[in-house]
């Protein structure tokens, strides 16, 4: 199978930037080769045979559309760097009552500092650029047997994180960057879409799109986002301790990027 044939798929990494990156993939497809599923229910809630159809898939899915296809898909990614991410993801489950993470946040008073104190959020929200790349989540029996529970791909992998050794999580999520044609930095915005449009065959023109940026500050519900200088010293520290797989990846995503011949 040429590598122009084969399926186009945006592993969506929450909280990433990836919207944006996403969209200007889309320009590459027609609207009806595009998978209109974002979000793990949405796919498997898609006719198993036509899913095949569509040459562009983009959303949350983790690996677990590999599963679902036939053919070995072109994977690409964006990256973020990871404490940056986790305050982006948390702000998220804050804002947004319908997230799978949203009440046991709440019931911690939305402190990021306490929410790391439970191991299941902590799990869900820390190394998780690592988990969505490097975990084997399989979703072919929740296709196969609709009354099984259908969660979102965080809950997935936060259930999943118990069982890790996540030191062979980040070496198959290495693996899988070093697999991709291309991949992108989201502190490397430009540059990154120039390499994605070259794998397309793009041409960039105009302003690059920058989609679902959230400027809702969600501890004083004001017009900004919660950074790192709304954290103290120590809550950052806790947010790194619990991201140590993430930062690994990332410090070898920006080495690999930055080689020549990428």
């Amino acid at each position: 199978m040429s590598a122009s044939s084969a399926p186009v798929c945006f592993m969506h990494i929450n909280k990433a930037g990836g919207t944006s990156f996403s969209a200007l993939a889309q320009e590459a497809f027609a609207p009806q080769e595009v998978c209109p599923a974002g979000l793990v229910r949405e796919l498997l809630a898609l006719p198993r045979a036509g899913i095949d159809r569509f040459r562009y898939f983009r959303g949350h899915f983790g690996t677990g559309i590999i599963g679902l296809l036939d053919r070995q898909p072109r994977l690409f990614t964006l990256l973020r760097d990871p404490v940056d991410r986790m305050i982006s993801q948390f702000n998220a489950h804050r804002s947004n009552a319908g997230t799978d993470l949203h009440a046991r946040i709440e019931s911690y008073g939305g402190d990021l500092e306490r929410c790391l104190e439970d191991p299941w959020l902590r799990s869900a929200l820390g190394d998780y650029q690592t988990r969505f790349l490097g975990c084997p989540v399989d979703l072919r029996p929740m296709m196969a047997d609709p009354s099984l529970p259908r969660p979102g791909i965080q809950k997935i992998l936060a259930d999943m994180a118990p069982t890790l050794d996540m030191d062979a999580v980040l070496v198959q999520a290495l693996d899988r960057l070093r697999s991709m044609e291309t991949f992108g930095l989201l502190e490397r915005f430009e540059e990154s879409a120039a390499r994605l449009a070259a794998m397309l065959g793009l041409t960039l023109e105009g302003p690059l799109p920058r989609l679902n940026v959230s400027g809702e500050n969600a501890r004083y519900g004001s017009d900004r986002r919660l950074g790192r200088s709304d954290f103290s010293p120590r809550a950052l520290d806790r947010i790194r301790a619990a991201n140590q797989h993430d930062l690994r990846l990332y410090e070898q995503a920006v080495a690999l990027f930055e080689a020549p011949g990428r």
